[in-house]
This record gives C-alpha cells, structure tokens and sequence, in this order.
C-alpha cells in the first residue's frame, strides 16, 4: 500500500521554502530550489503562487531575491495550504447542505462528524505558524 499525504507536494515545497526565506531571506528562486534539491521550474511555480498570495515578494537590484512579506508569526500553515490549492476540507460531505446519505435517507451519521473534525483541522492548521516551526534562538 502507498502513503498518502495529506499535503500536497506543492503546499510541501512552500512550507519548507517559507521555512528557508524565513531563516535565509533574500535568496533567488534558483537558490531556493538548490537548497530544498526541488526542481527549478516547480519552485518558481509555488514561488510565484506565494507572491500572488502576498506571502513573498520579489526583489530585483543588488539586494535582490525572494523576502517574506510577513513576519513568520503572521503565517499559518492553512494560509499557506490555502493559498497553494484553495479552501481546505476534509471532506466535501461537510460542505455540503445535504449530503447524498442525507437525501437518501434523511439523516446521516457520518456527516456530523466530518464537520466536527473539518473544524478541528482547520483550527490546528490555522494555529500553527511558521514562527513556531523555526528554529529558537536562546532563551
């Protein structure tokens, strides 16, 4: 059997990028690719995506490269997430007015909790920045 992850490579290589920036600002996409040994091509996609997002910004002169927008307690990993691939769910059931058990039977059982759990996810993903993933400077 395969793993299956539940963030995808792209909203990986953004974290882990932003991770880098954070730490390293001012690299150029080139760099920044070297670095996470992603391809060149894919990592200037998510880069882009993440400017577009206004999560990085690119700089071009002497002091040029890629800078975070935000300090790193301003970003969260369902930000990240949702600016990569859009609104995160874990089911689209819990999106749902009424699901397709719902119609079929009038009740579900399956779909409160879905709800619940797509909240929790949410709440966890929303929680956790990039500050907190980075590494602590001395007490």
């Amino acid at each position: 059997m395969s793993l299956r992850t539940l963030l995808k490579r792209e909203e990986s290589y953004a974290l882990h990028a932003l991770l880098l920036l954070a730490e390293e600002p001012g690299l150029s996409a080139q760099e920044v690719a070297e670095k996470l040994k992603a391809p060149p091509a894919f990592m200037a996609k998510v880069l882009q995506k993440l400017a577009r997002a206004g999560l990085v910004e690119s700089r071009v002169g002497r002091k040029g490269g890629v800078w975070l927008k935000e300090p790193p307690e301003a970003i969260s990993l369902l930000r990240v997430m949702e600016a990569l691939s859009g609104p995160v769910a874990l089911d689209l059931c819990a999106t749902l007015k009424r699901c397709p058990t719902e119609e079929r039977r009038g009740f579900c059982y399956l779909k409160p909790n879905l709800v619940r759990m797509n909240l929790e996810l949410r709440k966890t993903l929303a929680g956790l920045t990039l500050a907190e993933l980075l590494p602590q400077s001395a007490p």
